[in-house]
């Protein structure tokens, strides 16, 4: 495994793990429950939808067996982690880097890079290079119904002025994404955004924090 990055932070990650290590994997998404009849359940259920409608990718049998093996690999670390999965990215947050120096065994994975929290910022605050905006609002992790992800849409392609999406919250109002991740964020000027999201979607609101720039 490579040698850690330092990264400077407010607090550890999820104010716990020292480590993350990002690793990608081709349908990493599958692995949110460590069980292998739900990963098996999933992706018969993703292939019956391509089936029916189209317009993604089928699952092979030769891309299960690899996540079936990555789920066992991950069953079998010594220490506790927390694990993150979207896309085709898996981020294992840690602090036990030496439990996944063998991730590579994982077919078709690539490891893209592992950070270590280097505690040296001021907490509860977002530190920015070049800052445009005042607060950072981040969402709480869940599924969103129909209804919901309509709404959210909704509410953000009509203010396109007052919100910065960030990459991930980006694909998931402009996408097909429908799960909520905890790392999903919008930057803003508004104190009171964050009241207003939770009316248009109750409970999807995790935190919000003042913005500020790095000391030069």
């Amino acid at each position: 495994m490579s040698k850690p990055i330092l990264v400077p932070r407010s607090t550890l990650y999820f104010h716990k793990w020292q480590y993350v290590i990002l690793f990608l994997l081709p349908e990493a998404s599958f692995l949110r429950e460590l069980k292998h009849n739900r990963i098996s359940q999933s992706i018969k259920y993703r292939n019956e939808w391509i089936a029916r409608r189209g317009g993604a990718r089928h699952i092979t049998p030769e891309a299960e067996q690899v996540l079936h093996l990555a789920c066992d690999y991950l069953l079998t670390r010594n220490n506790p982690y927390k694990k993150v999965v979207c896309g085709n990215g898996l981020w294992v947050y840690t602090n036990n880097p030496e439990d996944f120096e063998d991730i590579g065994v994982i077919p078709t994975g690539e490891l893209m890079y592992i950070n270590q929290a280097d505690v040296t910022l001021t907490p509860d605050t977002v530190v920015l290079k070049n800052p445009r905006h005042s607060f950072r609002t981040y969402f709480r992790e869940r599924w969103l119904s129909n209804d919901e992800l309509a709404t959210l849409r909704r509410y953000f392609s009509t203010r396109p002025g007052l919100f910065r999406q960030g990459p991930g919250f980006a694909k998931l109002v402009q996408g097909r994404r429908m799960w909520l991740m905890s790392n999903y964020f919008v930057d803003h000027d508004e104190p009171n955004a964050d009241f207003l999201i939770n009316m248009a979607v109750p409970g999807i609101v995790r935190k919000t924090m003042p913005i500020i720039a790095r000391a030069k």
